[in-house]
């Protein structure tokens, strides 16, 4: 190969190097004007209705997937109540191989728990979301007349739980766990 066609040939290199190195400025710039120009607006925030006072926890209506419990129990689930102050929190966790459902008392701190569980659920604003499914546990509230409320977690607006709950909950230690009667069934000691 002679000089001239080595030359010729790194020209062209580098003509197709500032071509590439043009077209990428090209496209950061116009993905940073563009999105500023677009830009999504921010996620709505909501707080459900308050949770309905009950007479007693219901484990069983804790079935992992929020839209399938229908019982009357799962319906009633809310935020918080104004006024309502917790002395025990009960952890309701299914295992998703058997179904199974655990009912533990929970003791501890339940300041951090109650600041997560006030924490405004969003909806809609940028929908980019990760699609993967969450088994939540029921999460209710006993207060000092033994009324319980089954309390709602707080979502985000891909319909993902909100972290802060989830680390409350394990902050907190089990003093008590019992198996969960399947409907038809009973547990004997």
């Amino acid at each position: 190969m002679n000089t001239r066609q080595r030359h010729a040939k790194q020209e062209a290199a580098c003509l197709a190097l500032r071509a590439a190195a043009v077209m990428v400025a090209a496209l950061l710039v116009s993905g940073c004007s563009s999105s500023s120009q677009q830009t999504s607006p921010p996620p709505q925030t909501y707080l459900p209705e308050p949770a309905t006072l009950q007479d007693a926890v219901d484990c069983s209506t804790s079935t992992g997937w929020e839209p399938a419990a229908t019982t009357p129990a799962a319906l009633l689930k809310g935020r918080v109540p104004d006024g309502f102050i917790p002395v025990d929190v009960v952890r309701c966790s299914i295992d998703s191989a058997t179904t199974d459902v655990t009912e533990d008392h929970l003791s501890g701190d339940y300041t951090p728990l109650l600041a997560a569980l006030a924490v405004p659920s969003e909806r809609g604003g940028p929908m980019s979301c990760l699609d993967y499914g969450e088994i939540l546990p029921g999460i209710w509230l006993i207060n000092a007349a033994g009324q319980a409320v089954n309390v709602q977690w707080p979502m985000d607006s891909c319909d993902h739980s909100k972290p802060d709950t989830a680390s409350a909950l394990a902050m907190l230690t089990v003093v008590s766990s019992a198996p969960v009667p399947k409907e038809g069934t009973s547990i004997t000691p």
